[in-house]
């Protein structure tokens, strides 16, 4: 099983052949990123802002879903502080198969209730926004880490040089918020193998570049 970090929130999961693509962003409203252009059995969309709904880059192949290897679920959770009042909500995405647990946070606004930490506690990897103002701060993101027990945290959507837009945090501030800098591990590729028994971390992964 494969997660590639496609840009922003944007990642592309393989598993047995089949692969889903979760939150396609638009570069005309993402800084820094060039067009997206990919491949895929099937998109997932989080919520419909630009940064996440840009299903034209998405190129389908046509195979069913009864190909799909995960089950699928989904959580509904505001996007801000203010339950969803100013920019709405947007849906968690649990992919479950083989005993394994992926889940992509998407534009989490709130901290969990005890029935969407029970749902999530104990993922193999957790995909999660770094933190910004439209959104919850990185000392937020973490607690949800630290509620659910992930064992891997691949940071997304966040702030890199001139990619992410400024009211972004970067993903140093997200990692700071950890106390064990050993948690940290810098990839020089933007795809992660989930494997059995892996090494509790945070895994940067590096935009564009494949081993």
């Amino acid at each position: 099983m494969e997660i590639q970090w496609l840009g922003h929130a944007c990642f592309a999961i393989t598993h047995k052949g089949f692969r889903i693509v979760i939150d396609p962003y638009n570069s005309d409203y993402i800084n820094g990123y060039p067009k997206l252009r990919t491949t895929a059995d099937m998109v997932l969309v989080s919520h419909e802002h630009y940064g996440h709904n840009y299903r034209e880059g998405v190129k389908l192949s046509g195979r069913p879903a009864s190909d799909c290897p995960f089950e699928i679920t989904k959580l509904r959770v505001p996007h801000d502080f203010k339950m969803g009042n100013w920019r709405g909500f947007c849906d968690i995405h649990v992919l479950e198969a083989d005993g394994v647990k992926l889940v992509h946070m998407a534009d989490i606004g709130t901290q969990l209730d005890g029935s969407q930490v029970s749902r999530l506690f104990g993922a193999d990897v957790v995909m999660i926004c770094a933190g910004s103002c439209t959104g919850l701060p990185s000392q937020e993101t973490k607690r949800i880490c630290d509620e659910i027990m992930a064992t891997v945290v691949i940071p997304m959507h966040y702030r890199d040089g001139n990619r992410g837009g400024h009211r972004l945090e970067t993903v140093r501030d997200f990692a700071y918020q950890f106390e064990s800098p050993e948690l940290i591990h810098y990839y020089d590729t933007d795809t992660f193998t989930v494997e059995p028994f892996m090494e509790p971390q945070v895994a940067v992964l590096k935009f564009g570049v494949r081993n």
